[in-house]
C-alpha cells in the first residue's frame, strides 16, 4: 500500500474543493512536466459515478488516460474511487483502490492519502513519486489561491 500524509495551511473546504472541483484540478494534477488538460477531465462526483481524465507529458505530448468509479463520498471530508490506467486497446490496466482522508487540525487540514494494493513494488514506488510531486503542485496551489 502507498500512504502519503501531507498537511496544507488551508481550511478543510477549500482542501476538498481543490481535490475535486475539475477546474482546480488543472493547476496540480500531475507530477512536474505534466499537465491535465480541463477538457480531458469528466467527473461525476457521486457514489457509481464514473471519471476520466488525461495527463499530458509536456515534452513529448504523450498522453496518460485513467479511469474508475467513485465509491465512497462524504463532503468534505473522504472520498474514495478505483482507479486504472486506460491502455491504447481500450482495456484498463490494474486496478487500485485510492482513498483521500481530509481531517481539520489546527491552522491547516491533514490528508491522508491511500492507495494499493498494488501488483508490483515498483509500481507502487512510480505512483508515490507522482503523487508527491503532485502533492506539491497542490500546496503551490493552495497558496497561490489563498
Amino acid at each position: 500500500m502507498l500512504v502519503i500524509t501531507r498537511e496544507f495551511q488551508a481550511p478543510i473546504a477549500r482542501v476538498w474543493s481543490a481535490l475535486t472541483d475539475p477546474e482546480q484540478a488543472t493547476a496540480w494534477w500531475g507530477p512536474r512536466g505534466f499537465h491535465t488538460p480541463r477538457e480531458s477531465i469528466d467527473a461525476d462526483l457521486e457514489i457509481g459515478g464514473l471519471y476520466r481524465a488525461c495527463m499530458v507529458q509536456d515534452s513529448s505530448g504523450d498522453e496518460h488516460w485513467w479511469s474508475g468509479v467513485f465509491t465512497d463520498i462524504e463532503p468534505p471530508s473522504l472520498f474514495v474511487y478505483t482507479h486504472a490506467w486506460d491502455k491504447p486497446d481500450g482495456t484498463r490496466g490494474f486496478e487500485t483502490e485510492v482513498t483521500f482522508q481530509l481531517d481539520e487540525v489546527d491552522g491547516g487540514t491533514r490528508m491522508t492519502f491511500i492507495q494499493g494494493p498494488f501488483d508490483t513494488i515498483e509500481n507502487r514506488d512510480g505512483h508515490g513519486v507522482g503523487w508527491r510531486e503532485s502533492f506539491d503542485r497542490l500546496a503551490d496551489h493552495l497558496h497561490r489561491s489563498a
